[in-house]
Order: C-alpha cells, then sequence, then structure tokens
C-alpha cells in the first residue's frame, strides 16, 4: 500500500513537488486546506507523513508553521530546498493588457513584487495557495484574472503560460520544506546531519541569558544553522526560540551542548535529526 503523504493546496503545488522529493514517487499524495490539518492528519493516524514549508529565501519564514510545530511537535525527519519558479497563468488567449487582477500565496506575491511595480495597472490580490489560484483561474473564466503558480499548475489547469520566471531573483529562489512523521526516522550515518530543537529560556530577563544558551553551542564550535524566535501562546512577552545545529545529539559535543543549555533553559525539545536538504528543481513525475 502506497504511503499517504499530505500537503497544504491542490494538485500542482510546489508543496506537491517538495512530496515527491521527501518521500520518493511511489506515495499517494493527499491536499488539504490548511497547514494545521497536515499536523491533526498526521496525528491522528490518517495520513503516513506530511510535507510543510518553512522558510524562503527571498521572502523570508512562514511564522504559522514555527508556531504548529511548537503546538504539535512532530518529528522531522528529512529536508529539502526547492528551486521556485514562478509563473503567469491566465486563460488561453489572454494578453498582458487585458489582466486587471492577479491572485496567488502571499509568499508568491512577495515573491514577484518587482513584477507589480513594473504593471502597477495589474492589482495583486492574495489567495489560500499557488496552484489553488491557478484552478480558481480556470474556474473564474475571467480574461482579466490570473494566477501566479507554476507551469505544471498550469498544465493541469489548462492555462496559458504568459511569463515564466517572474520571481524577484529568477534562480535564486528556493523555499525549504520538512518532512513530517508521527514517529522519528532513524538514520544511518552522522554526515551531513542537523538537528532542530525548541527551547525557551528560564530567565528570559537576565542579561546575556540567549547569550549563554547560544554560547552551549558556540564554545563546541557547533555550526548554529537558523535561529528563530516566536511569542509563547501561553506567556506574554515570553518567546519559544527554533533553532537548528550541525551535529548528532548523540555525539560527545553536541551532547554536552544540549547538557549545558540545560542550565539556561527551562524546556528544551528535540524535533528532529536529519541529513541537510540538497537544493533540488520541481520534479511532478510520479
Amino acid at each position: 500500500m502506497k504511503k499517504k503523504i499530505a500537503f497544504q493546496g491542490r494538485c500542482g503545488a510546489y508543496s506537491e513537488s517538495a512530496a515527491y522529493h521527501l518521500f520518493g514517487t511511489d506515495i499517494e499524495v493527499v491536499p488539504v486546506d490548511t497547514f494545521e490539518e497536515i499536523y491533526e492528519r498526521i496525528a491522528n493516524g490518517s495520513v503516513d507523513g506530511g510535507v510543510v514549508p518553512i522558510e524562503n529565501s527571498t521572502a523570508g519564514s512562514i511564522y504559522e508553521n514555527y508556531d504548529l510545530l511548537f503546538k504539535w511537535r512532530l518529528p522531522i525527519v528529512a529536508e529539502v530546498k526547492l528551486q521556485i519558479s514562478h509563473a503567469l497563468c491566465v486563460l488561453p488567449g489572454t494578453k498582458i493588457e487585458n489582466l486587471q487582477k492577479i491572485i496567488s500565496h502571499p509568499q508568491g506575491l512577495a515573491q514577484c513584487s518587482l513584477f507589480f511595480e513594473k504593471h502597477p495597472h495589474i492589482e495583486a490580490s492574495a489567495f489560500y495557495d499557488t496552484a489553488g489560484s491557478a484552478e480558481a483561474v480556470a474556474l473564474a473564466k475571467d480574461s482579466t484574472l490570473g494566477a501566479i503558480a507554476s507551469s505544471y499548475a498550469a498544465n493541469v489547469y489548462g492555462l496559458d503560460v504568459l511569463a515564466e520566471g517572474i520571481e524577484n531573483l529568477p534562480g535564486i529562489n528556493f523555499t525549504r520544506f520538512y518532512a513530517l512523521q508521527k514517529e522519528a526516522r532513524p538514520f544511518k550515518d552522522s554526515e551531513n546531519l542537523k538537528t532542530t530543537l525548541l527551547f525557551t529560556l528560564a530567565n528570559s530577563g537576565k542579561s546575556g541569558a540567549l547569550y549563554n544558551a547560544l554560547g552551549c553551542f558556540a564554545k563546541r564550535n557547533l555550526n548554529l544553522t537558523r535561529i528563530e524566535s516566536r511569542p509563547h501562546p501561553d506567556k506574554p512577552w515570553e518567546y519559544i526560540f527554533h533553532m537548528s545545529f550541525e551535529g548528532n545529539p548523540e555525539e560527545t559535543l553536541a551532547s554536552e551542548a544540549l547538557k549545558e543549555l540545560g542550565e539556561y533553559a527551562d524546556f528544551i525539545y528535540l524535533l528532529g535529526t536529519f541529513k541537510g536538504g540538497e537544493i533540488k528543481s520541481l520534479h511532478f513525475e510520479k
């Protein structure tokens, strides 16, 4: 039986492509409407795993998923850095001068802001999903409406690609995706491993508290690849830190760093250890 893998959006979404890279092509993809539904379905066992975007190289972090990682605390088992190429998708025969509005996910719109500066007559309108915006254009049958999505999504929904590679930084626009499962995936070796964890500071108001926490890794030459703070949902003016470092928590230096971190933190949770993600191109072949 094929594994069921959930992603947010509609068929043709970038997340669908990431799912094939992270879980292989012999899977059954399950489109859902919201990010939280991915976590819910993994937790209740109705799917075997899920894919969520965590950050984009030009538009920044997807904060909703940082917050959901803390809420659900599902293991991260892999990551991939997917090269994003945005296309302007329209009804067949539509010309750019016909367009009055373009819809897409807010991240997609942000990544194509220069396009809208060059075409001020076109309104940028937020939609819940990139591939879903292509589907909406096809259903609306409105030649004044366009979508920013992938060229694959255009093909899925019978649209023309009026322009391709319209992102602000063509060729260097990437989104990093996490693969989530209910149970952690064992790793075979210690090469190119990353560990991601959550922690809160025991004395957040004390001078040097965060400095001391990060110093646990710096003094052992453990490279931090990412740190993000998010408001604590239950404690006003306190923060949850999401941190990634290169290394295996079972090895001596990392183990010592985590033990020392416990002196400065009142909460530590390891979300996962996995191989650092490689850069991949869009992949939709099943």
